[in-house]
């Protein structure tokens, strides 16, 4: 039992989760200025983006289209009036002194995201989800002594997603926070890729002991870059409020950084609260107004998510939690998944073709499931061909490599390679071959020696090179050697 447990056998962990998605849209939230991740410093800025005196904001329509898409994805109130309001605080890569951001009119409310965690479903329950701009970068270089700020990022859209504090382990949150990447990338507003700086999450911690209903004192660290990160900083926090708890001392409210390179949360500043942001309608933004029609269709829009093709598959192909959740993985291979059942290949063999033999090949050169790579068809007629025994599951295998890596339709190499070339005479010759060579073990198999029946089954299958089934060897050569 690891350390963590170990806590958790006398403490609860009560954990909150804020989680920043890029959207991908063209513009910026509050300006025409483009954003684009990897870019030359300071080259996509305007006089918006970095606070210039008398620049104002104007609203990017793109981006509240898709915090709609994401309200309607888990199921929370979409509000049609909701209103900005400037957040203050001061960073160098935050020019104006404040961020654009949403209080107490946020444009999303309420909402459940479903995980599943040791085969168990739980319903994280989201506080809220709203809109605001991004800050620039700062990036710091200690051995010179200095710090650099690029802007580019200054003002691009940000959605915020906030959950309750319901979350109870360091896992569980990580799984949460791969969940969050998941649904934005079905409902593609955001690719979400953590190493772009494109989702971000800070999280809140405190510890109770068990049985007590009062949380303990929440600390925050911000700005968790990883999946992995965001399990090893929930767990360097416990373990520090723990070690405090345990000696009789106070948890204090504070903001920490992950240090990754020492693999610990170091505090950054001490108790925080809404209060300090000094929150208060933007006096350039007036409340936004959405038609019910406008959201209802935008909802209406989405695609079948996630959590849905899991409880589909659970529920009608009897798929185990784990099995459902690997489909579900990507948008493309829950697509690929249901248009081969559509060619009358059973779920089961379905998944254990693409979850195996399928994910390999893309594995093995490093490269993201490509449906397109080898089509749902072409599996499915490599499925029907093994399963009806024309041919060996080696023979399918090498078929599917082929298509794999080749632009050969599945027609010309099973042609070209002879792989249904399996005739009576076909077999009977080869059969005839293998005896012929081997005299002395027909013999011995005729004198009581049955288990020669193995010996000569490889030999076939050698000389046949795989492509035909070990049903029909059987039969073949039980026939000639039990009837000559």
């Amino acid at each position: 039992m690891n350390t963590i447990e170990k806590i958790n056998k006398d403490w609860d962990f009560v954990i909150g989760i804020e989680v920043h998605v890029q959207l991908e849209t063209k513009s910026k939230m509050f300006s025409t200025c483009e954003y684009n991740y990897d870019q030359s410093p300071n080259t996509l800025t305007c006089p918006t983006s970095i606070g210039l005196p008398g620049a104002l904001p104007s609203i990017n329509q793109k981006a509240i289209d898709f915090a709609i898409k994401f309200g309607g994805a888990v199921n929370a109130t979409v509000h049609s009036s909701f209103s900005f309001a400037r957040k203050h605080y001061f960073y160098p890569d935050l020019p104006k002194g404040y961020q654009i951001s949403q209080f107490d009119k946020p444009i999303v409310t309420g909402g459940i995201v479903p995980i599943w965690w040791d085969n168990k479903k739980y319903d994280i329950e989201l506080t809220r989800a709203h809109l605001e701009e991004d800050a620039g970068k700062s990036t710091h270089n200690s051995s010179k002594n200095n710090s650099q700020v690029d802007f580019n990022r200054s003002g691009a859209p940000l959605i915020e997603i906030v959950t309750e504090p319901v979350l109870t382990h360091p896992i569980q949150a990580k799984i949460f926070i791969q969940r969050i990447k998941q649904i934005v990338n079905y409902i593609a507003i955001s690719n979400a890729e953590m190493e772009q700086g494109k989702l971000r999450c800070d999280a809140n911690i405190s510890l109770k002991k068990k049985g007590i209903k009062k949380f303990g004192t929440k600390t925050e660290i911000k700005n968790i870059n990883s999946f992995r990160n965001v399990q090893k900083a929930i767990e360097s926090e416990i373990k520090r409020q723990h070690h405090l708890l345990e000696d009789g001392k106070e948890v204090v409210q504070a903001s920490l950084t992950w240090n990754n390179e020492k693999n610990i949360a170091e505090i950054m500043r001490v108790k925080e609260n809404a209060d300090d942001y000094r929150y208060f309608p933007d006096p350039d933004l007036p409340p936004v107004i959405i038609s019910e029609s406008k959201i209802d269709s935008i909802i209406k829009d989405l695609p079948f998510l996630p959590f849905e093709f899991e409880n589909r598959w659970i529920d009608e192909y009897d798929f185990k939690p784990d099995e459902a959740i690997t489909l579900a993985s990507t948008i493309h291979i829950a697509s690929y998944f249901e248009k081969m059942i559509k060619y009358d290949v059973t779920p089961k063999n379905a998944s254990k073709w693409i979850t195996g033999e399928l994910f390999r090949l893309f594995n093995e050169i490093n490269i993201p499931f490509d449906e397109d790579r080898v089509l749902a068809k072409d599996l499915a007629k490599v499925i029907s061909l093994s399963d009806s025994e024309q041919i060996t599951t080696n023979s399918a295998k090498e078929i599917l490599r082929k298509l794999f890596i080749s632009d050969k339709s599945i027609d010309s190499i099973i042609s070209d390679d002879n792989y249904l070339d399996n005739t009576d005479n076909t077999i009977i010759d080869i059969i005839n071959k293998v005896l012929d060579q081997n005299p002395n073990e027909v013999d011995r198999f005729k004198n009581g020696e049955e288990k020669l029946l193995s010996y000569f089954m490889g030999k076939v299958m050698k000389e046949s090179k795989g492509k035909i089934s070990h049903k029909i060897i059987i039969q073949e050569l039980n026939n000639k050697l039990r009837n000559s």
